[in-house]
């Protein structure tokens, strides 16, 4: 079932991916300051470099993918693989790197090759989110805050190469001083950074109040039960590749992340890729995830316009 509420839809009727934006640029651009999302359909595309040219028709400028949280390949200038989990896993909705002291204010989805089934980047109005999550809940994070813990280099998620892009320490100990990381060498070559952060943001062109973090994707309760159970037993509680508490360092109840992700869940709109569809979201308006899929999908992205925590 395709739910395209709120997305402003552009048939391109088989005109070239490029030339089509290029000549749809303002509207699109006028689309997505008003909506939050935009989604092209129906265009022509030969792979990455027509996707590559489109979003630099969308004055889009590379961004690079630091801090990162998920493996992906990237493929072109600024364009990178989605997420690169295994095809049975669902990626929870998320606005990207709300976690970090950094993150863009854009996103662009592009449709290489669609799934056989499933697959499809669910996509949620954060504003809206925030209307429906219990306002004790809301409290209870707004007035005590996150903190983020993430440790690397376990043999379990990313290592900090890879995370971080770099084989230096010095280099990492400079972005994480820089960027408001907290953080620790630890044994085994592993690393451990914290950052705390508020759970809520302010959108900065229309003011409003956005539900803007990584409580749902990052919680312990995210995780199938067994995995959770083996992953403490293995790693500790403050041991996992990712993890979220409140500010003070207290656990978050599973009942309340699953309160938010209820109202996520109530929310959510969903669409099936189209061959060369593309997709631009407001990245701290609308939140993304994804649905398990069988098949060969390849779905590629590109981030732009970087908005800083400060």
């Amino acid at each position: 079932m395709n739910d395209l509420t709120g997305i402003s839809v552009f048939q391109a009727h088989g005109e070239g991916l490029a030339p089509f934006v290029h000549g749809h640029a303002r509207v699109i651009d006028e689309a997505v300051a008003e909506n939050g999302a935009a989604l092209v359909r129906g265009a022509r595309a030969d792979g990455t470099e027509d996707f590559e040219q489109a979003v630099k028709r969308l004055g889009f400028e590379p961004l690079a993918y630091t801090e990162r949280s998920t493996p992906r390949s990237q493929v072109g200038d600024g364009v990178f693989t989605s997420t690169e989990y295994p095809a049975r896993e669902v990626i929870p909705q998320h606005c990207e790197s709300s976690y970090a002291g950094a993150w863009p204010a854009r996103l662009a989805f592009f449709s290489a090759v669609p799934a056989l089934t499933g697959g499809a980047t669910p996509v949620t109005d954060v504003t809206r989110v925030l209307d429906d999550i219990p306002a004790e809940v809301v409290e209870a994070v707004e007035r005590r805050g996150l903190r983020y813990v993430r440790n690397y280099g376990s043999g379990v998620g990313m290592d900090w190469r890879e995370a971080f892009q770099t084989d230096s320490r010095a280099e990492v100990d400079r972005f994480c001083a820089e960027g408001g990381l907290e953080w620790e060498w630890l044994e085994d070559d592993c690393l451990r950074t914290l950052r705390r952060a508020p759970a809520l943001a302010t959108h900065p062109r229309t003011g409003r109040r956005l539900w803007f973090n990584h409580l749902v994707l990052f919680h312990q309760s995210s995780l199938a039960p067994e995995v959770r159970e083996a992953l403490v037993a293995v790693l500790g509680e403050d041991g996992l590749p990712n993890d979220v508490l409140f500010g003070d360092g207290e656990p978050i109840p599973d009942a309340t992340v699953a309160a938010v992700r209820s109202a996520f869940e109530r929310r959510q709109q969903r669409f099936d890729w189209e061959l060369h569809d593309l997709l631009v979201i407001d990245n701290m308006r609308w939140s993304h995830g994804r649905e398990a899929f069988t098949g060969e999908r390849r779905v590629l992205v590109s981030m732009t316009d970087l908005v800083t925590r400060s």
